[in-house]
């Protein structure tokens, strides 16, 4: 049995340093906000009925230790 899932779409960069609210299948963004609440009461108003909270990182953010 193979387990198949779909990787998060990326995260455009006007919603960096934000909260984000996922569509439950976590295919589109539904809302942000600057603070947690501010993000739930967007996604409350789009009707969304199990949105996925996350923060996006800052665009500071670097990836550190890789390899080339």
């Amino acid at each position: 049995m193979s387990s198949k899932t779909n990787p998060v779409p990326k995260v455009p960069k006007k919603f960096c340093g934000l909260w984000i609210a996922w569509n439950h299948a976590q295919t589109k963004i539904v809302a942000s906000g600057k603070t947690l609440p501010d993000a739930i009461a967007a996604a409350e108003v789009t009707g969304e009925k199990q949105p996925i909270f996350t923060k996006a990182p800052q665009t500071e953010s670097r990836f550190v230790g890789g390899s080339r």
